[in-house]
């Protein structure tokens, strides 16, 4: 069986004849093409949808981005790379009430994925790019949940606690993982990140610290969470005086100002250094002038470098 897409209303479907000229009927419209057109429509759909995903992305739209990549699994589901960026997205999408973590491990466990080269290497890449989420994570809610040591309002501490628990069982389940990845390749991909088993054992460890910690609470003074019933246990003690408060904004990652600038400049710079450099290409071949077909390639080195600067700002 193998998939094809309806030239005419876009239906997904599967056929059955390895035959491309023959026409097929979409179960959808009726309309009769041939299976070759229906699998380059596929092609182009597939391609598509996974472009526009990423330039959602890249401008902090996760609900959109992920909107093209479910389509994109539903073609093929079993397509780690676009998983994997399904599953960020979610997480970029955690709030300080609803975090996303719980959805990882369904997420891997509905498919059958095989962590052959190239998905070792897309796991770990997710896996790194997982553990700074969750560094994000706690960096925020250490500065706008727990302030001064004391929860902002009560409304975020189960939140909090579930998430604890969720990502204990995360880390639990990504051990077991390492075990299963072609060891040539988890071996250069840790040459080459040599902080990354670290880090992952930093919040790995941080998370069961969290869970066992004393907390406070305006109002009502210190508590802790007992694992072994799953309850917060008040202690009276070390009781602070202040108003409770909720967030305006409960998104944990937010679209700044400074972000949207940095994304005008990067149309701008990029716009600007293509043209120059289709001009100078244009310009050396009309006079036949070597050097100013050389000139030519500065801009494309210099938004290379521009490119590079870029991702690894937004990425911080």
């Amino acid at each position: 069986m193998k998939k094809i897409i309806c030239p005419n209303c876009s239906t997904v479907f599967e056929v059955e004849d390895d035959s491309l000229n023959l026409d097929i009927a979409c179960p959808n419209c009726k309309m009769n093409f041939p299976i070759f057109e229906g699998k380059k429509a596929l092609e182009r759909t597939y391609k598509s949808l996974t472009k526009k995903g990423f330039n959602y992305y890249t401008h902090l739209e996760f609900n959109k981005s992920n909107e093209c990549y479910k389509e994109v699994l539903m073609i093929n589901p079993d397509d780690f790379d676009i998983l994997t960026r399904y599953i960020l997205n979610l997480c970029y999408l955690n709030t300080y009430r609803k975090t996303n973590y719980d959805k990882i491990i369904p997420a891997f466990e509905e498919r059958e994925i095989i962590l052959d080269s190239k998905n070792t290497y897309l796991f770990l890449a997710f896996l790194k790019d997982l553990i700074q989420n969750i560094h994000v994570y706690f960096e925020k809610i250490n500065k706008f949940v727990i302030v001064d040591n004391s929860f902002i309002n009560e409304i975020y501490i189960k939140p909090y606690l579930d998430t604890l628990l969720t990502l204990k069982d995360v880390f639990s389940y990504l051990d077991n993982i390492f075990s299963l990845l072609k060891e040539n390749e988890k071996n250069v991909y840790l040459e080459d990140n040599p902080t990354f088993l670290e880090r992952y054992n930093k919040y790995k460890v941080l998370v069961n610290e969290s869970l066992t910690k004393t907390y406070n609470l305006i109002s009502k003074g210190d508590f802790i969470f007992d694992l072994e019933n799953k309850e917060i246990k008040y202690l009276n003690s070390n009781i602070k005086e202040g108003k409770e408060i909720i967030l305006e904004d409960e998104r944990i990652i937010t679209p700044s100002k400074e972000f949207k600038k940095e994304m005008r400049n990067l149309y701008i710079i990029c716009s600007s250094l293509i043209l120059i450099g289709i001009i100078l290409v244009i310009v050396g071949f009309s006079i036949n002038n070597d050097i100013v077909k050389y000139i030519a390639f500065i801009p494309l080195i210099l938004l290379i470098i521009y490119m590079i600067y870029f991702y690894k700002k937004i990425s911080k």
